[in-house]
């Protein structure tokens, strides 16, 4: 019993292994695709900026020495050293770890814009897929059809009911089926390495594809004051806007003194002029002095320049949104007639499909009472699955259309 029950799970294991669905392998291409990855990486990278921008700067340490002392009243200076720490202008440090915090929110918002297109190209690669399969069963659904068709041109013939050449019809129609299955079969493969690639994985994984493509559906007729607003490209822009302010502020700040404060210490040693020489006291002591020190920024005109350079930035970031949510706009417009009018041809091939298997229905049935019109049969059940193939395509492309405009409105 232990075995069968090990035996049954691992079944139950396998299956839920290879019956991946859309979601899936979304989830997969994210955490697996180089680019996403790198992205994620650089929004590492600027996070480690933080600590950075709101460290002081490093001390400098200064040691001289002479190569003869110098002789001074009190005694004989041999060098001095000293220790200098710079200090930013009260609130530059803060404005510079806000300046690092913009960069890394903006690295954030790139993620998930690179995020939402890996999706949309995800989506373009898998239902070409769906399509595919759903052609060839349609297509070895008509073989079967035609091979009926041809036994029973071939039964009629027997009995003397229909002439030879309407299985030989059928029989070229058979031919042609099977070199277009042949041919549906060899564009599986380079459609499961452009798939597989998006995935990072190799060439050979097999794709898992199952079920059928829903029915297009009217999308919701409701007007929308900005469809586009949640595109995560745009709110790209948005960071960027916020992040050259960030850098205008701290552009700014250069304008402001640095302070200093430290000290010098000059070892000095007592000196000695001979028996006769005696020197006062409280002689050849070491010196200890402190030290300030300020930067005078007298050159305005390059910090100005650095300000009015992130400002024409941010102006630029608001042109280039602009720009964006105009195309996205006409986009968006372009893609919503897609949906309607593969809703409306969908309906359209329904109605066909139904009354062509009237049609073949009741021209089957006078063919085999009376074994005439062999020829219009086999021209209406070419048709019937010509109308079901243009349904997968409408289908397909209305899925299309649909992860369009889920990529246009931030939808994942």
């Amino acid at each position: 019993m232990v075995r069968i029950s090990i035996f049954i799970l691992a079944i139950l294991a396998t299956g839920s292994l290879t019956a991946q669905t859309l979601e899936d392998y979304l989830q997969l291409a994210i955490e697996n695709n180089p680019g996403i990855r790198a992205k994620q990486t650089e929004v590492q990278a600027a996070l480690q900026k933080l600590p950075q921008a709101k460290a002081l700067p490093d001390p400098t340490v200064n040691a001289s020495f002479f190569f003869s002392p110098m002789m001074l009243p009190m005694g004989n200076q041999l060098g001095s050293i000293s220790a200098m720490q710079m200090f930013p202008w009260p609130g530059t440090l803060g404005i510079m770890e806000n300046e690092a915090a913009r960069m890394a929110d903006l690295k954030v918002q790139e993620v998930q814009a690179a995020e939402n297109e890996l999706v949309l190209k995800v989506k373009n690669a898998w239902y070409p897929l769906f399509e595919l399969e759903a052609q060839i069963r349609i297509q070895k659904d008509l073989l079967r059809v035609l091979e009926t068709n041809k036994e029973l041109a071939a039964f009629k013939f027997g009995q003397g009911q229909a002439p030879m050449v309407d299985a030989i019809r059928a029989d070229i129609m058979i031919d042609e089926v099977k070199t277009e299955i042949a041919l549906l079969e060899l564009k599986r493969k380079p459609l499961e390495i452009a798939f597989n690639r998006l995935l990072n994985r190799e060439d050979t994984a097999p794709v898992s594809i199952g079920g059928t493509l829903p029915e297009p559906e009217r999308a919701d007729a409701g007007e929308h004051d900005n469809p586009i607003a949640g595109n995560p490209a745009l709110a790209v822009f948005d960071k960027q806007i916020l992040a050259a302010a960030a850098e205008q502020a701290a552009a700014a700040t250069m304008r402001k003194p640095m302070l200093g404060a430290g000290l010098q210490y000059m070892p000095l040693v007592r000196r000695k002029g001979g028996d006769e020489l005696e020197l006062p006291p409280n002689t050849g002591r070491d010196m200890l002095m402190p030290m300030l020190s300020v930067t005078v920024p007298i050159w305005n005109k390059k910090y100005n320049a650095a300000v009015e350079e992130r400002r024409l930035m941010q102006v630029m970031y608001a042109d280039m949104k602009k720009d964006m949510e105009n195309e996205l706009t006409a986009m968006y417009a372009m893609t919503a007639y897609e949906l309607e009018s593969m809703v409306r041809m969908t309906e359209l091939l329904d109605l066909q499909i139904l009354k062509t298997q009237q049609a073949v229905d009741l021209m089957l049935a006078a063919y085999r009472n009376a074994g005439q019109d062999f020829e219009e049969v086999l021209r209406l059940q070419q048709q019937l699955f010509r109308y079901q193939m243009q349904k997968v395509s409408a289908q397909t492309a209305y899925q299309l259309a649909l992860a369009k405009m889920d990529y246009l409105t931030g939808k994942m």
